[in-house]
């Protein structure tokens, strides 16, 4: 499978998902909650331009709005839109907002917004989407470009634990890709096929990212119900002045 039609499937995977709201999110994650009370707070002012890179049914936009920063957000499957209406609608914010929200073409690692336009960029459970080590740094160099001296980036990305990989994966396409398929009708995500680039330790993490200086690199992990573990590392890097 070439890079494009990587690209294609996980787009078109997640519009199925999400048209049928089959992934429709309405809280924020704790790891975003906890990373806003630890870091933002004191390093984020309110107001801050914020990107959501990736930011599906707009649950975690939604909380950063809520806590006075302008958000901005892309994804991929054009049935987002509406479940990020539906997400300010019941949080009483003003539906004007979702002009800032746009698709983004998942075929080219351009994002559509000015030089050093933002403060922050947030990207969680997003950045394994993409095809090839040679693609994501294409895309965290857009990422550099659009973020301000000083700005901050917050991402995760999966690791070898978690059970995407050691209970649903069928196939390794190389070292660093897996294909993964829920052929269990139990499954809330049932029919869901993905490819996803894993993160194999804390150094190779630092080395994906190596655009950005590292400011905190750790993980999360939870097990519940058919979730036997979701392990995700967490990068927290800067832009640098220079």
């Amino acid at each position: 499978m070439d890079d494009l039609s990587i690209l294609e499937a996980n787009k078109n995977n997640y519009e199925g998902l999400y048209s049928k709201e089959q992934a429709f999110l309405r809280y924020p994650a704790d790891w975003i909650i906890r990373f806003h009370n630890m870091f933002m707070r004191e390093n984020i002012p309110q107001g801050a331009k914020i990107l959501d890179f990736g930011c599906g049914s707009g649950n975690n936009s939604v909380f950063f709005i809520k806590n006075n920063y302008e958000v901005y957000g892309v994804d991929v499957a054009p049935s987002f839109i509406s479940l990020v209406e539906k997400n300010l609608k019941s949080n009483g914010l003003n539906e004007a907002l979702i002009s800032n929200f746009r698709q983004k073409d998942p075929n080219t690692p351009k994002i559509d917004f000015p030089d050093s336009f933002f403060d922050f960029i947030v990207s969680n459970q997003v950045l394994y989407y993409m095809p090839n080590e040679d693609f994501l740094h294409k895309v965290c160099a857009e990422m550099l470009r659009v973020l301000k001296p000083g700005g901050y980036v917050f991402f995760t990305m999966m690791g070898m634990k978690n059970y995407y990989i050691t209970h649903h994966s069928k196939r390794i396409i190389n070292d660093r890709i897996y294909e993964v398929i829920i052929d269990d009708p139990n499954h809330r995500l049932f029919g869901v096929r993905e490819l996803i680039l894993i993160a194999r330790d804390e150094s190779d993490l630092c080395r994906l990212f190596k655009s950005f200086e590292p400011v905190s690199v750790g993980y999360f992990d939870q097990s519940m119900f058919d979730m036997y573990s979701n392990f995700h590392y967490i990068f927290v890097g800067r832009k640098t002045n220079g």
